[in-house]
C-alpha cells in the first residue's frame, strides 16, 4: 500500500503544478495588447518589484487604458484577479496595454511572483 500512497501524492503534487501554470499572471487575459497606449492613456511603471504609482483614482465605470512599461530588470506581471485581466509575463523592456472597466470601490492589481507589488485603484473618488 506505500506504492499507492507515493502515486497519489505524486498525482496531488502533479495537479497541483499545473494549476498553478495555467493560473492568472501566467499568460496574458483579459483586454491586453502589447506596445504603449494611446495618448491620454494612464501609465504604471514596473521597477524593481514595485509598481509606480502605488495607488490611481478614476471616475466610477469609466473604461481606462493603462499603459505598463517594465522598466526593472526581472520579469514581472500586472494583474487583477477581480476583473480578471493580466498581462501575463513581462520581461525587462517590455510595454503593454490593458483595457478595463473598474467597477466602484477599491480594485488591486498585483504582480503574482512578487508578494508586496501592488496597486490600488480608488474608482469612484476621483
Amino acid at each position: 500500500m506505500i506504492g499507492g500512497a507515493i502515486a497519489v501524492v505524486v498525482l496531488a503534487v502533479g495537479a497541483a503544478a499545473a494549476l498553478a501554470l495555467n493560473s492568472l499572471g501566467e499568460t496574458a487575459a483579459g483586454d491586453v495588447r502589447p506596445g504603449p497606449a494611446t495618448s491620454g492613456a494612464s501609465k504604471v511603471v514596473v521597477r524593481d518589484n514595485v509598481f509606480e504609482p502605488t495607488t490611481a483614482s478614476v471616475a466610477a465605470g469609466t473604461p481606462v487604458e493603462i499603459e505598463i512599461p517594465n522598466s526593472g530588470p526581472a520579469s514581472h506581471n500586472f494583474t487583477s484577479e477581480a476583473l480578471n485581466v493580466s498581462t501575463g509575463p513581462m520581461q525587462a523592456g517590455d510595454v503593454k496595454t490593458v483595457s478595463v472597466t473598474i467597477p466602484s470601490g477599491r480594485t488591486q492589481f498585483i504582480c503574482t511572483w512578487h508578494q508586496g507589488m501592488v496597486i490600488a485603484s480608488d474608482v469612484g473618488t476621483a
